[in-house]
């Protein structure tokens, strides 16, 4: 039998951080718990692929939005318990690239940054992978009063690997382009078991319509970055109870992250396995 495991997470907009992995945008917007800008560094080393982008810059100042100072002249390297050591060259403004490093599983990494003065390191493990097996499309029911609905589940199925601790986030792409979003899958209850994660579409503003092309991305995270998700999503929760970033209330605290000296963001060594589905009548 499947198990269905839902777990839906979508970031609320309120709050100024953006982030950037691999040229394609992921955006956090949380209400930062500080009014002077932190830096904050992105980073990620992909299984099977050698080329690495790290993006580094200073979060806004609250009270001036849209505001990203990009971070220059840095120094970065990676190290892994295999004794390879590998730098990084700035290709623009707060912008660098590695295109010697080949990630693989059961390997830790270490990166370190040195910026403005200042040293910043962080550690991940990349995972084993978990295959994609396939993708399938069923449409909602209709709410009360309506004949139809035009919203639909996606229903992404995956086989949980037995006797480990495994953690996801699914990344999802409309026609090639990132929409917005943290989903993630751990498998404290489900471990081993054929999975059938079920993902409602047309929601919040990500219509989707006949036609388009959708595509998964299962990236195989480990558990800090698993964590670093799930508590952006419970900022995001949080400021919506709240009623946004206007509210009176208490500032929450920063993701978790698991960056060293308060920098914020996150690095992660992952792999990751897609599948693509067409939305047709």
């Amino acid at each position: 039998m499947k198990n269905i495991i839902n777990k839906i997470s979508k970031p609320l907009l309120f709050g100024f951080l953006i982030i950037t992995l691999f040229g394609c945008e992921d955006i956090i917007e949380v209400e930062l718990n500080s009014a002077n800008p932190i830096i904050v560094i992105e980073a990620a080393i992909a299984g099977n692929n050698s080329k690495s982008i790290i993006k580094i810059t200073k979060s806004t100042d609250f009270y001036k939005p849209g505001v990203y100072e990009k971070i220059s002249n840095a120094e970065i390297s990676i190290n892994d318990d295999e004794g390879n050591s590998v730098g990084f060259t700035e290709i623009s403004e707060g912008i660098y690239e590695s295109l010697d490093i080949i990630g693989k599983t059961n390997v830790e990494y270490l990166i370190e940054v040195t910026a403005e003065g200042e040293s910043y390191n962080a550690v991940s493990t990349m995972p084993n992978k978990i295959i994609l097996d396939s993708l399938s499309l069923e449409a909602m029911h209709p709410h009360p009063g309506e004949k139809e609905s035009t919203g639909f589940i996606l229903i992404i199925y995956f086989q949980d690997p037995p006797n480990t601790t495994d953690y996801c986030r699914f990344k999802l792409y409309k026609n090639g382009n990132l929409l917005g979003g943290f989903y993630i899958y751990e498998d404290r209850l489900t471990n081993g078991n054929y999975i059938s994660y079920r993902l409602p579409l047309n929601v919040e503003g990500d219509k989707i319509e006949l036609g388009d092309k959708l595509t998964v991305e299962l990236l195989t995270i480990d558990a800090p970055v698993f964590e670093y998700y799930k508590t952006a999503n419970s900022i995001n929760a949080s400021g919506s109870a709240r009623g946004g970033a206007g509210s009176s209330s208490s500032t929450p605290a920063n993701p978790v992250t698991n960056w060293s000296n308060k920098a914020l963001g996150v690095f992660s060594a992952y792999t990751v396995s897609s599948d693509s589905i067409s939305i047709v009548r």
